[in-house]
């Protein structure tokens, strides 16, 4: 209570509240009229100062602690709109840009009283930067804080809690030459250089091309307007709804202006400004463009990503049942960008490469294509209009989109299998599918989140999900998701949360611990686990899966695990294992016959190890009929042994064993494992006793597999367009068989050569097959092959052409014939530079140019100094050189060369690492060359 006055004068409450009303209506027309003066400012103001900004701005904190010293925003201003100007151009009055001027007025609310303004900011020069209010706070001084990529604006009195303000700049930046923030990039069409200007703003580059507020959390909407030359098309992330021109001494530039975005982060603005052309679709009422360059789109190279995009389109809108939200969708292939693509929202970017096909493009490829284009237009839900808070949980995102990324795909390609884990390897230095926000903070941690960590086991995270919930309550925690969270952003529990919400729907499916705590060990702990099973004892283990055994002992981590799995063929109920050890008596075998097999079809990312009876039945079962066991698992079980053999959990010939089927094997997704397995331990038994008896058990399983692919094309390789085949696979098998002497391959190789030969203009080698089919017939030659093709290189058609034509003919078995090769390498007429180092790569990999390109590089070490080759490219080739060797003898041998010969650099730490690998593939043979050699005695005919 208040006491009671004593003087003045008195108002009635009904006064009172007149008044009040009337003081704050006042208050919000002038708030109002202060915003519409800034956004006047923006549409009245002409062209912005063309000469570069001064760059006298203090770019240091100036010597005391503030909020600038922290990597992120404080809590303090709420960004709600942006007014962009973007005017590239150049200072020199040349034709090509070189920079942009810009302005912004960024329109922010106040929700905590603060002092000090920070938006992000890097490499952009300030002219003058305002602030507009009702009350325009004085400014006291204005800097850069480098370090934490700030603009810095300190005021002399508080802002107010509640009030809007509009942050107003002008300033410019440099056009980056490669493809972050807002880049210029070259390409030729029809013979006539070109450049086009496009933005690449995620994760972290939004604040090299206009000062914001560059956190995902931090989503606004978005006003923006390009200024360019008048033959020129600019596109932004919304529709077109106004041209107009500005004239100055230079001539005249068409100002193009956008609608007002949707509401979105800072990472999802995006820019372009070419002299493309487009083909058009639409899809339940959006207008559907693709964009590039006017050669590709006069070739049809644009009608299969268009005629792909609107199923895919309308399968996703009515999977989510969220609508997309915008009326257009543009879709540009571009000379280069950083990632494959981009998903920025209305405006998708494209490596060309990876959008563009020719019309009679292989459908391997165009699968490739399906897929990104699929992972981009998932995004457009999943990052998009439901957006992950910090860059910790990019897996919302990033692994989400991956795991749609097939269903998506197999809207175009229904046969293919879309829908199983993906099979991950081991990686160094991994971290966790959802980081802890507190580890990700600069850009450096931001931008070690984008890794095949956060894509294929965030997207195996959901597949774990979807295996134990059922498809379609996924579905249905999915949708409920995208729609409790437009426009906004999320953290992982969030998730958890949906998906919980819709097993509490029903009572069919129950599991045995709530959603978060069965897919947190999957998510919030790195690696992932290793079963090891005793069908003897019925006892299951689960633990770390890492190569150190003592790293493993000193783990306490543990998973949720479910274990779907079978007994010789029969389907048993699934096993919850969420302890380290656990006795199953089910899981015991009685008889030689019966098998066990754990992870059928793969129901979550783990490796399963066996009692070494239990890996004998799995392989006689292989060999006696594989089709009972599924292909993801014959696929797995390989990768698998092969893996525990490497760590030391199994002997090599469980391994072994586990290939001795797979002359009967026709599933690419099981040679896919298994050649990257056999090729290995071919590598590493050369110059063994045991290399012999390997290349022929090589021989004896590839070779039908060989068969099987060239019987599927009717032995034409022209046919590869019109046949779905894994191309990758197809010519790593070629390429194998080739190596192995077969000469059906090297016969098809010198025929489709000697073709080429009579008439290069018209019998073009197909280009997947360039390298293989050219180095079966240089191998199978003589010197009059190797001289063609050389011809051919000298023409440099292209890069990739040029790269195929150099590996060829590294091929040849001739000494001399290699040995003029590397002299051509060291002769700049014949070979630049840059490729220089290339040849002998190429050369090393082979047992005879290893011999000869090290005795090359000794006697001819003068030519190998820098500036003819850099250091790091002489430390690259000599790492390379050493996959040759096979004594310490030759390392030793290396180092006193390197020390004695090659002095001015430090060789130590590379030295230190060849040692290393040396050492680990000296212990590797002397452990398991022994055995194989046995193995391979009793087991190739």
């Amino acid at each position: 209570m208040r006491p009671t006055s004593t003087s003045g004068f008195y108002l009635s409450r009904k006064t009172v509240v007149i008044c009040s009303f009337l003081i704050l209506v006042l208050l919000v027309v002038c708030t109002v009229l202060a915003i519409l003066y800034g956004k006047l400012i923006a549409e009245k103001t002409g062209s912005p100062t063309l000469e570069p900004p001064s760059t006298d701005w203090e770019t240091a904190a100036p010597g005391r602690q503030g909020p600038w010293n922290n990597s992120r925003l404080p809590n303090s201003l709420i960004a709600r709109n942006y007014q962009l100007e973007l005017w590239p151009r150049s200072l020199s009055g040349l034709e090509r840009p070189s920079h942009f001027f810009g302005q912004v007025n960024v329109t922010v609310t106040c929700i905590k009283e603060t002092e000090v303004i920070l938006l992000h900011s890097h490499g952009l020069l300030y002219t003058g930067v305002t602030i507009v209010s009702l009350i325009p706070p004085d400014i006291r001084c204005t800097w850069l804080a480098v370090e934490n990529d700030y603009l810095v604006i300190e005021l002399n009195e508080k802002l107010i809690t509640g009030a809007d303000y509009i942050i107003q700049a002008n300033y410019s930046g440099k056009l980056e030459e490669y493809s972050t923030g807002l880049f210029i990039s070259n390409y030729t069409e029809w013979g006539v250089n070109k450049t086009v200007i496009a933005s690449q703003m995620e994760p972290v580059y939004a604040r090299s091309v206009f000062p914001c507020f560059d956190e995902p959390v931090m989503k606004a909407t978005f006003d923006i307007r390009l200024v360019h030359r008048p033959q020129f098309v600019a596109l932004s992330n919304m529709p077109v709804i106004h041209f107009s021109e500005r004239l100055e001494k230079n001539g005249a530039w068409k100002v193009t202006t956008f609608n007002t975005s949707v509401k979105m982060s800072t990472y999802l603005v995006a820019l372009v400004i070419s002299d493309y052309g487009c083909v058009n679709t639409t899809s339940n009422g959006v207008e559907i463009r693709v964009w590039a360059d006017k050669q590709a789109i006069s070739n049809g190279e644009a009608h299969y990503a268009i005629n792909v995009l609107g199923p895919i389109f309308s399968f996703f809108e009515e999977y989510f049942n969220v609508s997309y939200p915008l009326s257009k969708l543009d879709v540009v292939a571009l000379p280069e960008l950083e990632m494959d693509a981009m998903e920025n929202w209305g405006l998708l970017t494209f490596r060309e490469e990876i959008l563009l096909s020719h019309p009679d493009g292989l459908i391997g490829y165009q699968f490739e294509i399906t897929r990104v284009i699929a992972h981009e237009l998932a995004h457009q839900w999943f990052g998009n209009l439901v957006t992950m808070y910090w860059w910790n949980d990019l897996w919302l995102n990033e692994g989400l989109a991956r795991y749609f990324e097939f269903m998506g795909a197999s809207v175009v390609f229904p046969t293919e299998k879309t829908e199983n884990i993906i099979l991950v390897d081991e990686l160094t230095n991994s971290h966790p599918v959802a980081e802890k926000e507190e580890h990700v903070r600069t850009p450096e941690e931001i931008y070690l989140m984008f890794s095949s960590v956060t894509y294929n086991k965030g997207a195996d995270v959901i597949a774990i999900a979807s295996r134990i919930m059922t498809k379609e309550l996924l579905a249905k925690g999915l949708r409920s998701y995208l729609k409790t969270f437009s426009y906004s952003n999320t953290v992982t529990d969030d998730i958890w949360n949906h998906l919980q919400m819709a097993i509490d729907s029903q009572d069919a499916i129950k599991l045995p611990a709530s959603v978060k705590s069965i897919l947190d060990t999957w998510a919030k702990q790195e690696g992932f686990p290793l079963i090891t099973v005793n069908t003897t004892s019925g006892i299951i283990t689960q633990e770390d899966n890492v190569e150190n055994k003592m790293e493993n002992s000193m783990s306490n981590k543990s998973w949720f695990i479910p274990v779907f799995w079978v007994k010789s063929g029969s389907k048993q109920p699934v096993i919850w294992l969420e302890e380290k050890y656990k006795t199953i008596p089910e899981v015991k075998c009685t008889t030689d016959e019966e098998w066990v097999l754990l992870n059928f079809n793969i129901s979550a990312f783990y490796r399963v190890n066996y009692d070494d009876s239990n890996w004998h039945r799995l392989s006689l079962q292989l060999n006696n009929d594989s089709s009972v066991i599924p292909v993801i698992n014959r696929a797995q079980m390989i990768s698998d042994a092969f893996h525990l053999a490497r760590v030391g959990h199994v002997d090599i010939e469980i391994a072994l064993g586990m290939t001795m089927y797979l002359a009967k094997e026709k599933e690419n997704l099981v040679w896919f494992n298994a050649m990257e397995h056999l090729k290995h331990i071919e590598s590493m038994l050369t110059a063994t006793s045991s290399y012999g008896l390997y290349k022929k058990f090589f021989f004896d399983r590839v070779v039908p597999f060989y068969h099987y692919q060239m019987k599927s094309i009717n032995h034409v390789f022209k046919n590869i367009n019109n046949v779905d085949i894994n191309i990758p696979l197809f010519v790593s098998t070629i390429e194998t068989v080739c190596r192995l002497n077969l000469k059906d391959c090297l016969d098809q190789a010198t025929s489709l050569f000697s073709q080429f030969m009579s008439n290069p203009a018209v019998n073009r080698i197909p280009y997947i097959f360039r390298e293989v089919i050219c180095c079966g017939a240089i191998k199978a030659g003589t010197i009059i092959e190797w001289d063609f093709v050389f011809s051919i290189y000298q023409m440099h058609i292209s890069i990739s052409e040029d790269l195929d034509l150099l590996s060829a003919m590294a091929c040849t078995t001739d000494p001399w014939m290699l040995t003029r090769y590397l002299h051509y390498a060291m002769d700049e007429s014949k070979i630049p530079k840059d490729y220089s180092w290339r040849v002998f790569e190429y050369v090393v990999h082979y047992p005879i140019g290893w011999f000869l390109a090290w005795n090359f590089i000794r006697a001819n070490w003068k030519m190998f100094q820098p500036p003819k080759t850099e250091y790091i490219e002489l430390e690259n080739l000599i790492w390379t050189l050493s996959d040759g060797f096979t004594s310490n003898f030759q390392i030793k041998e290396l180092e006193l060369f390197l020390n004695n010969t090659a002095k001015g650099h430090e060789w130590s730490t590379l030295l230190e690492g060849l040692n290393v690998k040396l050492q680990k593939k000296l212990k590797w043979k002397e452990k398991n060359n022994p055995k194989i050699y046995n193995w391979l005695s009793k087991n190739v005919g």
